[in-house]
């Protein structure tokens, strides 16, 4: 396609916001592009138009985003369905607007595929000297989207990245663009605490010289990612990049020498932090982002040696099952790629899947560590390690009464004696 063919494709299809929203009806399916790459220009003026609008399902995995199409004033106009889900979206829950969808990340794009979308939205670069737009800070499943939603409705944003990998869309495969220049989504690094930090320094034990490593976002990532300054040689094959990273590639700590597939290229499927984040990945030929059914698929991962998928969890219980989903009445997260890296580490040729998280919630007063949990997220037979600011507790090929040992070893003081007597009520092994 000549440049004068896409340059009029492209100015063609140049609509107003008003417009571009207006093509979207009551009852019909719209799937906001996840994470920090949500639109917010559409999804501002979405909510603008709220009132002609009933029955909209809205499809979501959040990260980032202001959710103000949660807002109690929104509840009569907008069903969300999310995959990833946010304290924000409580009243949405209560008033039984809101539903949780438990699928990993790298599944939904078939969820997509076999769930008909009616748009897209979704935020792009403007176009370069070919026709591409770029998708920035974040990739995940837009490709699907791309190919199966019947309307793509793009915000051009200036202040946009141009990032490396699998990120180009051409403007023939977009039906409105709406111009826009404002700042991007991200997520503040914060400070970390002592309980992080000591919870770090115990999975910084744990990943050996030239490993290739997974971790997810906020401050404990953070912390776990600055605690491994003084390894060599190690790769990143993540669902996010954060912006510690910038610091470990910059001392050469992150090398990506020894993977054996996107070798010395740092891979994600998105961004998630500060500008100075964006900034870094803009045309860095070290950073590569790929659909989520690329850097999520186990079969991938596993080619990569020495893979260690590091997650969280809101709770575990004395056996390794692992809840990160759910507590009380409503998901405080979902399901995201944990069970894809945890599946794809379990396949790599030295790999290991540890799940680092506190060991208390509510300001100590209730123990993480638990007799059982709620919510089963990834079961207990693929767990290598679980770490606290207590230390470490070594599952694989352990009993159920050597896991409860280890892992209430590992637990708060003040809750461990409470631990080993209901376990012991419970068992007809003692510890």
């Amino acid at each position: 396609m000549t440049k004068k063919e896409w340059e009029t494709i492209y100015e063609n299809r140049i609509t107003s916001l008003e417009q571009a929203i207006h093509s979207i009806q009551s009852q019909q399916k719209v799937f906001l592009a996840p994470f920090c790459n949500e639109p917010q220009t559409l999804v501002e003026e979405l909510v603008r138009q709220k009132d002609r609008l009933q029955d909209v399902y809205l499809y979501t995995a959040i990260i980032g985003s202001r959710c103000k199409y949660a807002d109690p004033a929104c509840h009569s106009h907008f069903k969300i369905r999310t995959f990833l889900s946010t304290p924000s979206f409580k009243s949405a829950f209560n008033n039984q607007v809101c539903d949780y969808i438990p699928v990993n990340l790298s599944e939904i794009s078939r969820f997509i595929t076999e769930n008909p979308i009616d748009a897209a939205l979704i935020q792009v670069s403007p176009p370069n000297e070919e026709g591409y737009c770029s998708l920035g800070i974040s990739v995940d499943i837009i490709p699907t989207l791309l190919k199966k939603a019947k309307r793509i409705i793009a915000q051009v944003n200036q202040q946009l990245p141009n990032t490396n990998g699998v990120t180009f869309v051409h403007v023939s495969q977009i039906d409105h663009f709406v111009q826009s220049d404002r700042p991007l989504l991200t997520i503040s690094n914060g400070v970390p605490d002592k309980v992080e930090l000591a919870i770090a320094e115990n999975v910084a034990e744990l990943v050996p010289d030239k490993a290739t490593i997974q971790v997810g976002v906020g401050k404990l990532a953070n912390s776990i990612i600055l605690a491994l300054k003084n390894k060599k040689e190690l790769g990143i094959h993540s669902g996010s990049i954060i912006d510690p990273v910038i610091e470990l590639m910059e001392l050469k700590v992150i090398t990506n020498e020894h993977k054996e597939i996107n070798r010395f290229k740092t891979v994600c499927t998105t961004l998630t932090g500060t500008d100075n984040l964006y900034r870094y990945a803009h045309r860095n030929p070290e950073i590569e982002l790929y659909p989520a059914e690329y850097t999520h698929n186990p079969a991938m991962i596993s080619q990569i040696s020495n893979f260690h998928a590091i997650n969280s969890a809101l709770e575990v219980d004395i056996f390794g099952q692992i809840n990160a989903e759910q507590v009380g009445d409503y998901p405080m997260g979902g399901v995201g790629g944990q069970m894809d890296f945890i599946k794809g580490a379990r396949l790599s040729k030295g790999g290991k899947a540890i799940i680092a998280l506190p060991s208390t919630a509510k300001k100590g007063t209730q123990s993480r560590i638990k007799i059982s949990v709620s919510n089963v997220t990834s079961i207990k037979s693929e767990i290598d390690y679980v770490v606290t600011e207590y230390g470490i507790a070594s599952l694989f090929g352990k009993t159920l009464s050597e896991r409860a040992e280890e892992l209430i070893n590992i637990a708060h003081p003040n809750f461990r004696k409470q631990l080993k007597e209901d376990f012991e009520k419970q068992s007809i092994v003692s510890l």
